[in-house]
């Protein structure tokens, strides 16, 4: 009897942090997300519009998932030191360039992309700062 007790107890403490640690992220992710919505509407919205779908040729949209997945690595560097190349999004070519966000710092940044990628019909998770950190120190 005393056995069952102990594996049953023992068994609710591994429920309970396993159900803490699904919990945490989940609550960092809403973090990342809300502030980052804060973020975009003070330094991203007026180009690239409230829904993310920029303007018609001249500003790419952020709707397009295959574009911010497949250069997920760069996103970082977009921001803080802007984007003066010719990019293709959904098959349209944009050459206005991007400002440099240089002020802001790596969470800013996560929290950013968290909500970018997250918004808009992307669904890719969370950007986390360490993430940034390095694609920044990667910057071509």
């Amino acid at each position: 009897m005393r056995a069952k007790i102990i594996s049953l107890i023992f068994s609710l403490l591994i429920i309970c942090i396993f159900l803490s640690a699904c919990s945490e992220e989940e609550v960092k992710y809403q973090r990342y997300y809300a502030d980052g919505s804060q973020i975009y509407q003070v330094h991203c919205q007026n180009c690239h519009m409230k829904d993310g779908s920029g303007l018609v040729n001249v500003i790419p949209p952020l709707t397009d998932s295959t574009f911010l997945r497949e250069n997920r690595k760069d996103l970082a560097c977009y921001i803080v030191y802007g984007l003066s190349d010719t990019i293709v999004v959904n098959g349209v070519t944009y050459q206005t360039p991007m400002p440099a966000e240089k002020h802001l710092a790596a969470i800013d940044v996560a929290k950013v992309l968290t909500y970018i990628t997250n918004s808009f019909g992307n669904k890719q998770g969370i950007y986390d700062v360490k993430e940034v950190e390095k694609n920044i120190n990667n910057c071509k």
